[in-house]
């Protein structure tokens, strides 16, 4: 009985600490990521926190599914938060971990959040 309590600390304090360090160990607090500045927004990437939906449209398999999944999820700290959305078949965070180098992380401006979904494209 005390060998399956010791485990289950074990395993308790492993699954926190991967949360909190996410699985490559590099812990990156919100703030820690650059600041958002859409006047030098560099459109070459995808902003997993503030990009709009049509961003999405750039990577095949992505729009609009995955590209939905991952701004409700969002903000993100380092692509192992992204990796680790519940749901996640492994099929999409495979494309996810194929296209890594067309993302990339800003503090998010919470002033995008409808936005994300409706660049007031059809809007009145």
């Amino acid at each position: 009985m005390k060998a399956v309590v010791s485990f289950s600390i074990v395993a308790l304090l492993a699954i926190l600490t991967l949360c909190t360090f996410g699985i490559s160990g590099n812990a990156v607090n919100a703030n820690e990521l650059p600041k958002t500045n859409f006047i030098k927004v560099d459109s070459s990437k995808i902003d997993l926190n503030n990009s709009n939906i049509n961003a999405f449209k750039k990577i095949s398999g992505f729009y609009p599914t995955l590209g939905r999944i991952l701004i409700q999820n969002a903000p993100y700290k380092s692509l192992d938060d992204v990796l680790n959305i519940p749901g996640l078949t492994e099929a999409q965070q495979q494309k996810i971990k194929d296209n890594a180098d067309k993302f990339t992380l800003y503090q998010p401006d919470n002033s995008l959040n409808r936005e994300r979904y409706n660049n007031s494209l059809y809007r009145l």
